[in-house]
C-alpha cells in the first residue's frame, strides 16, 4: 500500500523517513544522535508509523527542552506510531499533536502537558493506564479511541481563547475514567462513548463560552448522547453553565449527581438509569427533560429545584418518592409501575394518562394540579394541593379519588367548582357539555361521601344538580322543578335561602289573609300569629282571630300547612349537609 509519507527503506517498515532512507526507530546510534542534537525547541517532528519505545521518548522529549527544562514542540505527527512500552510526554508542550490512530501498549503520561492547537487522538488503542492530570488542552479529538486502562483528567484545563472542542464520540473507556478539578471551557463531546468502568467528573466545572454561534445563543455545548456507562458514574458538584444533553445514555450502575448545578437547558431524553439515580440537591435552571427515561432501581429522586421538569413517557420501575421544587412538573403518561410520592412545592403537576400501579401520594401545600385526564386514580390520594385548575374529564375510577388535607377548588359562586365549570360558563372553545360534568361531579361526591366528607361532598353535589339544571338533555319537567329546588333551597344547601323563601311565604299569606282569609278582618299582628302557627301545625289560641275562614282562607291555610313544614325541613337539611361529619 502506498503511503502519503516517505516511508523507511528497511524491510516493510512504513515508519517516516527521518534520514538516510530510514526511520528513527532503525538509525544508527550515530546517525539518531545527529538527527536529535539537530532539534530544538519548537521543533517540528514527523514520526508516523514509527516505532517508538521509552528511550526514544525520552530522548526525543530531551532533545526539545528549553532554558527552563520542559519539552517544546512544534507540530507532532505521531499517526499511527507505535508506544510499545512506557511514554512520557509530562510537562511537554505541543504547538498541534496528531496521535491519530496510534497504539500505546503500556502507561503514557501527559501530566501538565500544554496541547495547544488541534490534538487528536482519533482511533488510538491504549493498552495501560492514561494521564492527562494537570494538562491544558485546546482541542482534544478522541473519537473512537480505545482506552483498555484507567484514564485521569484531574485539574486539566480545556481551552482555547475561551473555546475549546473536545471529541470522545465512539471512544471506549475500559477501566476507571477520573475528571477531577477540571475545567471546560467549550464544546465537549462525549457522544456514543462507552465507559467500562468507574467514572468520575467530581468538582468538574463546565463553562459557557463566550463565542456566539450563526444560530443564536452561546455555542457551548455538552453532549453524552448515547454514552453507555457500565460501571459507577460520579458527576458531583459540578457546573454545568450551557446546554446540557444524556439524550439515550445508559447507565449500567448508580450515577450521582448530588449537588451539581445545570444553569441551562438539560436533556436526559429517554436515559436508562440501571442503578440508583441520585439526584439530591441538584439545582436546574433551565428546562429540564427526562422524557422516555427508565428508571430501573430508583427510590428518591430528589430533593432538587428547578425552573420546569418533564417526566413524559418516562417509566419508574419500583416505587420512587420524587421531591422537587419546581414551577412546573410534567408527568404526563409517565409511568409509576409500584407506585410514587410526590413531594411538590410552588409546581403545577401534571399527571394526564400517567399510570399508578400501586397507591400513590401527591403532596404540596402551594403546588396545584392541573390534569387527570385519562389517568387511572383509584390509588391516588391527593393532599394539600390547589385542584382549582385540574382537569378531571376522562379520567377513570373518578369515585375511588381520595382528597384529603386541605385541597383547594375553584371558588368563584362561594362553592367548590371543577375548572370544567367554569369552562363551560365563560364559554371556552375547549368546554364540555353540562351532562358531562354533572358525571364528573357525582364520582368526586361519592369519593367524598365515601371518606366521609360530606362538606366537601355537598359541593359537588350543588355542581352536579347545576350541571343537570342547564344540560339541554334533561327533560323540561326535571329542569323546572330543579329550578324551583334551586330558587327556594339552592338543592337543600342553602339554609338562608329556604329561611327566606319561608319568610316571604308567611308575609304573602298574612296579606292574603287580611284580605279575604278570614269573614271579618281581625288586627294585623294575630294575623301574622295565626299565619306562623298554621305553618308548623298548631292550633290558634287567640281568642281575637275569627272562627270562620272563607274558602279562600281554607286554601291558603292548607297551603301554608304543607309548605311551612317542607321550607323548615329543607332549611334543616341545609344545615346538617353543612355540619355532618
Amino acid at each position: 500500500m502506498d503511503m502519503p509519507w516517505r516511508t523507511c527503506g528497511v524491510g516493510q517498515c512504513q515508519g517516516a523517513h527521518v534520514s538516510d532512507d530510514r526511520c528513527l526507530a532503525h538509525l544508527e546510534q550515530e546517525q539518531r544522535r545527529e538527527y536529535f542534537a539537530g532539534l530544538r525547541p519548537g521543533a517540528d517532528v514527523d514520526l508516523r508509523r514509527t516505532e517508538m519505545n521509552p528511550d526514544l521518548v525520552k530522548q526525543l522529549v530531551r532533545a526539545v527542552r528549553n532554558d527552563d527544562g520542559h519539552a517544546v514542540f512544534g507540530r507532532v505527527d505521531f499517526a499511527e506510531a507505535r508506544f510499545r512500552e512506557f511514554a512520557n510526554f509530562e510537562k511537554a508542550g505541543f504547538a498541534s499533536a496528531d496521535f491519530t490512530r496510534a497504539e500505546f501498549a503500556g502507561p503514557v503520561k501527559f501530566e501538565k502537558a500544554v496541547l495547544r492547537g488541534r490534538t487528536s487522538f482519533a482511533d488510538a488503542q491504549f493498552g495501560g493506564n492514561v494521564s492527562f492530570a494537570g494538562s491544558t488542552v485546546e482541542e482534544l479529538d478522541c473519537r473512537r479511541a480505545v482506552f483498555s486502562g484507567n484514564v485521569k483528567f484531574d485539574q486539566a484545563i480545556f481551552v482555547e481563547n475561551g473555546f475549546a472542542r473536545l471529541a470522545f464520540r465512539n471512544t471506549r473507556f475500559g477501566k476507571a475514567v477520573w475528571f477531577d478539578h477540571v475545567v471546560f471551557r467549550g464544546d465537549i463531546r462525549f457522544q456514543e462513548t462507552q465507559f467500562r468502568g468507574e467514572t468520575f467528573f467530581r468538582r468538574a466545572v463546565f463553562e459557557k463560552s463566550a463565542r456566539f454561534s450563526p444560530a443564536g445563543g452561546f455555542s457551548h455545548n455538552v453532549w453524552f448522547d448515547d454514552a453507555e456507562f457500565l460501571g459507577l458514574a460520579g458527576f458531583e458538584g459540578l457546573e454545568f453553565r450551557g446546554y446540557t444533553s444524556f439524550a439515550d445514555a445508559k447507565f449500567g450502575e448508580d450515577v450521582i449527581f448530588g449537588g451539581s448545578e445545570f444553569h441551562d437547558v438539560a436533556r436526559f431524553d429517554k436515559v436508562r438509569f440501571g442503578g440508583r439515580a441520585r439526584f439530591q440537591e441538584v439545582r436546574f435552571d433551565g428546562d429540564t427533560c427526562f422524557d422516555g427515561a427508565e428508571f430501573e432501581t430508583a427510590e428518591l429522586f430528589g430533593p432538587v429545584e428547578a425552573s420546569q421538569l418533564s417526566f413524559r413517557h418516562a417509566n419508574f420501575r419500583k416505587r420512587v418518592v420524587v421531591d422537587t421544587r419546581t414551577a412546573r412538573v410534567d408527568c404526563a403518561e409517565a409511568v409509576f409501575e409500584e407506585g410514587v410520592t410526590l413531594q411538590i412545592e410552588s409546581a403545577s403537576v401534571d399527571l394526564e394518562r400517567a399510570v399508578f400501579g400501586k397507591p400513590s401520594t401527591v403532596a404540596g401545600t402551594t403546588a396545584e394540579v392541573t390534569s387527570l385526564r385519562g389517568t387511572d386514580v383509584e390509588d391516588l390520594v391527593l393532599t394539600d394541593v390547589d385542584l382549582s385548575k385540574c382537569l378531571f374529564a376522562g379520567a377513570h375510577h373518578l369515585d375511588k379519588l381520595r382528597i384529603e388535607g386541605d385541597c383547594t377548588f375553584g371558588s368563584p359562586r362561594r362553592r367548590q367548582t371543577l375548572a370544567e365549570e367554569r369552562a363551560w360558563r365563560t364559554k371556552s372553545m375547549d368546554a364540555i357539555r353540562p351532562r358531562r360534568v354533572a358525571g364528573l361531579y357525582r364520582q368526586l361526591r361519592k369519593a367524598q361521601e365515601d371518606s366521609k366528607n360530606e362538606p366537601g361532598a355537598a359541593d359537588f353535589y350543588y355542581g352536579e344538580m347545576e350541571m343537570r339544571r342547564h344540560s339541554p338533555a334533561t327533560p323540561w319537567s326535571e329542569r323546572a322543578i330543579l329550578h324551583l329546588y334551586w330558587l327556594i333551597s339552592g338543592y337543600g344547601l342553602r339554609a338562608l335561602r329556604a329561611l327566606a323563601t319561608l319568610a316571604v311565604l308567611i308575609a304573602l299569606a298574612t296579606v292574603g289573609f287580611r284580605l279575604g282569609g278570614f269573614k271579618t278582618t281581625p288586627a294585623f299582628g294575630d294575623t301574622l300569629i295565626y299565619v306562623a302557627q298554621s305553618t308548623v301545625s298548631l292550633e290558634t289560641k287567640l281568642a281575637s282571630l275569627p272562627k270562620d275562614l272563607t274558602p279562600f282562607g281554607e286554601v291558603m291555610r292548607l297551603v301554608m300547612r304543607v309548605l311551612g313544614p317542607l321550607l323548615l325541613g329543607l332549611t334543616l337539611l341545609a344545615v346538617r349537609n353543612r355540619v355532618k361529619r
